[in-house]
């Protein structure tokens, strides 16, 4: 996602094009700070921030044309939609913020994306939980922050997303 810059012989394409997708991505990545930070200080994530990363992603429908319609759209409903079901097989398991979230972020992520993001974000909080359990700082009934993982796994998807596709898939 990154990797990729689409450039047209236009010459004011080819200065500014670059410069609105490295703007996106500053945005994308301050806001997803803002949300962690939040969610690890409050286990609340605003609903100001999705809103945000929404407006971002309709913000970068045209700078990142890679990433189409329907990719967009099923990204918000992909990942979102497992952590919607498992909060409802599962009560409490994740909050609506966490899903509310991930289906934001699937609009500039695409489904491939987010559904790695997502993955990784499972890893990296099992990998923390376990942690906590291991030092005895916590115990199995003990609730931590998803929302820290998930935009941490949704970074990772941004920067390293094309070459774990490429392993995986």
């Amino acid at each position: 996602m990154i990797n990729h810059f689409i450039l047209n012989s236009d010459l004011f394409v080819q200065r500014w094009y670059p410069a609105g997708r490295a703007a996106i991505l500053c945005l994308f990545f301050g806001v997803l700070t803002a949300a962690a930070w939040t969610d690890g200080k409050t286990r609340t994530i605003p609903d100001k921030l999705v809103l945000a990363v929404l407006g971002v992603s309709l913000f970068s429908i045209p700078l990142f044309p890679e990433i189409g319609l329907p990719d967009r759209l099923f990204g918000m409903c992909s990942a979102s939609l497992l952590l919607l079901v498992l909060t409802l097989c599962v009560p409490g398991a994740f909050g609506g913020g966490d899903i509310k979230l991930m289906a934001a972020c699937g609009g500039f992520l695409g489904w491939r994306y987010s559904l790695l993001a997502l993955g990784i974000a499972v890893f990296l909080g099992a990998a923390y939980g376990s942690w906590l359990l291991f030092i005895k700082k916590a115990d199995r009934k003990t609730r931590i922050a998803f929302g820290p993982f998930l935009c941490a796994g949704m970074a990772a998807a941004v920067l390293w997303g094309d070459p774990m596709i490429s392993i995986f898939f």
